[in-house]
């Protein structure tokens, strides 16, 4: 298991971060979020009256929970702040172009744009549909509506028998 980050590390991470390259973000929450599943972090802004004004950091809880080593978890806070740094600077959302490629270098970090690493696959509730005769799986359906839509009114592929449904988890 890896180091278990707090948010109080996550901001410290970012302030001092923030310190190093000239322009501090203490002012810019920091949220944990758990319904990130496959982006591990994001910089949120708000543009008003052709201002770029900082709103967010959010990372997700995965990124931060032990299953990633420390270097990752780093590399990807140190990621959402290049965006934050090259974003307020210009005050142009540069994505990942050259700009931000150069300040993600001048951070220590790689200018590559994705994350390298596996992401764990989370497994979800659905419900198998099985046929009532020979009991062979016809499909799988996550939502409860689609699933009695499917039961009214369609018979399986192989017996031509009524359809039966279970919860499971796949």
């Amino acid at each position: 298991m890896n180091k278990v980050w707090s948010l109080a590390e996550v901001k410290a991470l970012l302030k001092e971060t923030g310190e190093r390259a000239g322009m501090p973000c203490e002012d810019v929450p920091v949220t944990i979020s758990t319904k990130m599943v496959k982006t591990m972090g994001t910089f949120y802004f708000k543009i008003k009256e052709g201002k770029l004004l900082p709103h967010e950091f959010r990372f997700a809880e995965v990124l931060l929970s032990g299953r990633y080593e420390e270097g990752v978890v780093r590399e990807v806070i140190l990621h959402e702040y290049a965006h934050f740094y090259a974003n307020v600077k210009d005050q142009v959302n540069h994505h990942h172009d050259e700009v931000f490629k150069e300040t993600c270098l001048k951070l220590g970090i790689g200018s590559h744009t994705y994350f390298k690493e596996l992401v764990p696959q989370v497994k979800k509730k659905g419900y198998l549909l099985y046929c009532s005769s020979c009991k062979k799986e016809v499909a799988r359906r996550r939502r409860v509506d689609t699933v009695r839509s499917i039961l009214r009114g369609k018979v399986s592929s192989c017996c031509q028998a009524k359809l039966l449904a279970k919860g499971a988890i796949f």
